[in-house]
């Protein structure tokens, strides 16, 4: 499908000129015609031409009111005007650019120029349309843009790369662009870049730059060469995206995946990875692992009574007192509900266990202050050794679970080892 042709108004109160305009113009151009300043305001303001053609001396409004009118109304400021006229002294045609004319021509027109000059005005036209959509592009684009010249120093800078870096423009210009270079990146990384680029034309990638704190982020970076029209490199233009974000992102989503919500405590999924690893350091450095399962004691009535949120209070400052009571090296995590698993790498069976289980049963009861009262859980507490109860994770969760079962019936608030022929050897 072929482009719409250009359309061209004539606005001219002799009729004879529109037709000699038309018949000599209709071929290349759509061709309308005014006999009126007023009229043609009215067509324009319906339906904008490319170009306009227009009479200087005309009835009611002559063309400079005509032209002024129209170049003051930001809607059609834009379009190309051309005088013809037969008022052909040095004053009008000063009054005529003055009034916002792309070209003065005088009568008699001489036809071949005409179609020269209305081509280059409307080349010129489109032309500083799309410099006029560069710049919108360049000035409102989210993205941060950078241009330097063909020996890479800072030219230019947009509004969004100086909000996404901290710095200003007069920070920036003149200064060569690997000025941005964060000592995250070898010396020669953005050498190596611009070498890339100088060579092969783009290169895209992530990159780390330094912000006027001296701190560094990371960027996504769309690095291209322009040329010019000999073939030569003219400028180079980075176009920025700051993922800062999106690295924050897939942080949380991380930690989601591997925590849990409510406690931040490792997930079951978490736990089982840490307890593998720890099970294979036991095994190495021949050293008794200890896995307990905690489950809370009177925990089910909080829920009933005062509410999920209360709920969770409890299973949070339970989360906190845990961690507090426990070694460096141990671990603790949240199976679900109100269980708890830690893991208690090299541990003496007869003395370490008993110091340790008896820290974490008596955190356990503290009082919980709550909006309502204070509440007071307590936990039973079950464990299994490695390697004497097994190697396998799961396993040894399920023995100490088990075990674990065996104390609340004892009374809770009480631990139990895992004993075969008690529990079971599942």
């Amino acid at each position: 499908m072929s482009a719409p042709r250009p359309a061209l108004l004539i606005v001219d109160d002799a009729p004879g000129n529109i037709l000699l305009l038309g018949g000599a113009l209709g071929g290349d151009y759509e061709i309308r015609f005014a006999t009126s300043g007023e009229e043609a305001l009215a067509l324009v303001r319906h339906q904008p031409p490319d170009l306009i053609l227009l009479d200087v001396v005309m009835p009611e409004i002559d063309g400079y009111q005509v032209c002024k009118r129209l170049k003051d109304d930001p809607a059609t400021c834009d379009i190309p005007i051309i005088f013809i006229t037969s008022a052909c002294d040095e004053e009008n045609e000063i009054r005529g650019l003055e009034a916002g004319a792309a070209d003065y021509i005088n009568k008699p027109i001489n036809i071949p120029v005409l179609r020269t000059r209305i081509r280059s005005q409307l080349e010129l036209h489109g032309a500083l349309a799309e410099l006029r959509l560069a710049a919108s592009v360049f000035h409102n684009t989210m993205e941060g843009i950078l241009v330097a010249d063909a020996g890479w120093n800072i030219i230019k800078v947009n509004d969004a790369f100086c909000r996404m870096s901290g710095y200003a423009p007069g920070d920036l210009l003149g200064k060569r662009f690997d000025w941005l270079q964060s000592d995250r990146h070898p010396a020669a990384f953005f050498r190596e870049l611009c070498d890339e680029v100088q060579h092969h034309g783009h290169w895209a990638g992530e990159v780390w730059s330094r912000m006027p704190s001296g701190e560094s982020h990371p960027q996504l970076l769309n690095l291209s060469r322009v040329e010019n029209a000999g073939g030569g490199i003219s400028h180079f233009v980075a176009l920025y995206s700051d993922i800062r974000f999106l690295l924050d992102q897939a942080k949380q989503l991380e930690r989601l995946a591997y925590h849990d919500a409510l406690t931040g405590l490792p997930n079951r999924r978490l736990l089982m990875d840490r307890l593998r690893h720890a099970i294979s350091q036991s095994l190495r450095h021949r050293t008794l692992l200890a896995v307990a399962v905690l489950d809370l004691d009177g925990f089910k009535p909080v829920n009933d009574g005062f509410g999920h949120h209360a709920g969770d209070e409890v299973l949070t400052r339970i989360a906190e007192r845990l961690g507090g009571v426990l070694r460096m090296s141990d671990t603790v995590g949240r199976l679900g509900g109100d269980e708890f698993v830690l893991i208690l790498p090299d541990i003496d069976p007869t003395t370490d266990i008993e110091t340790v289980l008896a820290r974490v049963l008596e955190a356990v009861a503290e009082p919980v202050s709550l909006p309502e009262q204070d509440v007071v859980v307590t936990g039973s507490i079950g464990v299994a050794f490695s390697p004497g109860d097994g190697i396998d994770a799961e396993l040894l969760v399920r023995r100490a679970d088990s075990a674990m079962y065996r104390a609340k019936a004892a009374g809770k608030h009480r631990y139990r080892i895992f004993d075969a022929e008690r529990d079971g050897t599942l």
